[in-house]
Parts: structure tokens; sequence; C-alpha cells
């Protein structure tokens, strides 16, 4: 049985070899939304009896994860010719990320999916997807 779960976090972000706008610094609003897979809980008088896993606990696993880290943050290449700034910024208390990785809606929802599968492995629960919402009209989806 497939089930998600949604969450939304604001962050910003660079495309430092981007042919446009991309490259500037600007944010998202972006929408992650989490695809698992199990079986369908049937011990007689669990609380989680007829579900895969409770929603309420797949959202707080991505909260932990995803929200904690990211929501209200900048998320920049660790090769940006912009790293010393940013490094800076985070020496004086600002949310930055550094990631291996250009930070595109395609990267994000790949390392996203790193990041939850052990989360989710721990309870029994298989993630399929990471797909990312980086603009109403735009996503990415990570499968594994």
């Amino acid at each position: 049985m497939l089930i998600t779960k949604k969450i939304e976090i604001d962050m910003g972000h660079r495309v430092p070899n981007h042919k446009s706008k991309c490259r500037n610094l600007h944010g998202h609003r972006y929408v992650i939304e989490v695809g698992v897979d199990g079986e369908i809980i049937t011990e007689n008088g669990s609380p989680a009896e007829g579900m895969v896993i409770d929603f309420g606990d797949l959202k707080e696993v991505m909260m932990d994860t995803l929200d904690k880290l990211f929501d209200h943050s900048f998320t920049i290449y660790q090769k940006d010719e912009f790293c010393n700034v940013f490094e800076e910024l985070k020496a004086k208390g600002q949310k930055i990320n550094f990631v291996t990785f250009i930070p595109t809606a395609e990267n994000l929802a790949k390392h996203w999916f790193e990041l939850l599968q052990p989360k989710l492995v721990e309870r029994k629960i298989k993630i399929k997807f990471v797909r990312v919402w980086e603009t109403p009209t735009s996503t990415a989806t990570y499968e594994n």
C-alpha cells in the first residue's frame, strides 16, 4: 500500500552555473511529498491498526529530518564562489546548509530521500519516492 504526506518549507538557494536568473540568490516555498510503501497493520487493538504508518508519525519524521534542517535556511553548493560569504553568515548564527551538489530541485529530491530513508527503515517503512515542488508547476521526483 502506498501512502503519501506533504510538508512545506521556505528555503533559499542559488544555481551558480544557471544560464538565467536562478544564478542569483533567491528562495522558494518548497512542497515536499514523500511516498512510503508497506503492509497495512492488522494487529487487533494496535493504535495503527488499518494503517501503513500513522500520517502524524510520517509527518514527525519529515519535520525532524527536513523541516528542522532546511526550513528558513539557505542551501549552497560547497564549491560555490560565494561560500566564504555564507561561512561568515553561518558563524554569525544564520541557518546555512553547505551541500556537495548544486541545490537544484532534482538534487534536493535525491538528497532528502537519502536523509529520510534510514529514519523510515528504523520504523520498517520503505520509502518509495520524494517529490519536490520548486514552484506550483515544477516538480522533481526521486525514486529508488
